[in-house]
């Protein structure tokens, strides 16, 4: 199976367990990977409900212990980051993770930062005059923004201060389950019509209001395909950032049945943009 992921928290889950990628406990690890070709965004996840007042040293912390144990054959690294405004304090955070290789930055997690403020707190509260600097900067720098976490009213605004493409790194459609964390129509129409990515998210709770399973992934899928999304839609697993899993999913090594249902659902060309060429195309350009 070819993949590119948009968005797990296998890196930050590794370091604060003090874990090694060679683990089976992780639901991403070096033994499920094996025989995948895998383009993988691993994310530094900085949760600013907690106000951590370490964030570069964590963010450091994980690139300096796991992202060496990352490169595998067949597997390729993409550093990260999820809660960028725990790093804000730091004049230099922006210079620091581009050096370290960050190909893509959310501003926010689910709570309220020097830069934004997350969708599940306030998705009335737009981007904080500090947000909106560090997202031209950011985009200056070629590491794309990411909107997944950001609220309404933050993405609106980030759209409207940029035409450059950007990410919604795992986030599923609003119009079939309407939960904050998930996409309007008009966002993600924006996203795919400047060539950005929307990642599918496999969080049940993203999903559907009941069991959620494989069918319930490709009602998602569907639905951002019918906005444009032929070109722009990938997938954003959130693996080893969530405590469950659709029906019939335990971890990495069911996407290659996951894939199976895609190719039956959409065609093997569809399939294999959504699972893999739309998200290389987008990084090839964006680096």
């Amino acid at each position: 199976m070819n993949l590119f992921d948009l968005h797990c928290d296998t890196a930050t889950a590794l370091y604060r367990n003090n874990l090694s990628f060679d683990n089976e406990k992780a639901h991403l690890n070096a033994k499920n990977v094996e025989g995948h070709t895998v383009i993988q965004c691993f994310a530094v996840f900085l949760n600013d409900q907690k106000n951590p007042p370490d964030g570069m040293d964590f963010f450091d912390g994980v690139v300096r212990t796991v992202f060496p144990q990352l490169h595998r054959p067949g597997l390729t690294p993409i550093l990260t980051v999820e809660g960028a405004g725990v790093l804000a304090r730091d004049p230099n955070w922006i210079e620091k993770i581009a050096a370290a290789g960050c190909k893509m930055a959310g501003l926010v997690w689910n709570g309220t930062n020097p830069l934004a403020t997350g969708a599940v707190t306030d998705d009335k509260a737009g981007l904080t005059p500090l947000g909106k600097k560090t997202v031209l900067e950011l985009i200056a720098r070629k590491i794309a923004v990411d909107v997944s976490h950001l609220s309404a009213k933050g993405t609106e605004e980030l759209l409207s201060l940029t035409d450059a493409p950007i990410v919604a790194s795992h986030s599923n459609a609003r119009r079939i389950h309407d939960h904050p964390r998930n996409l309007s129509d008009e966002a993600a129409k924006e996203i795919f019509a400047r060539g950005g990515l929307v990642g599918l998210n496999l969080y049940p709770q993203f999903l559907c209001s009941h069991n959620a399973g494989v069918d319930d992934i490709l009602r998602h899928a569907e639905h951002f395909l019918s906005l444009g999304g032929k070109d722009g839609l990938a997938l954003g697993c959130d693996l080893d950032g969530i405590d469950e899993l659709p029906e019939g999913m335990k971890d990495f090594s069911s996407l290659p049945l996951l894939y199976d249902r895609f190719r039956s659902t959409f065609g093997a060309e569809t399939a294999d943009d959504i699972f893999y060429r739309n998200g290389k195309n987008f990084f090839d350009y964006f680096s």
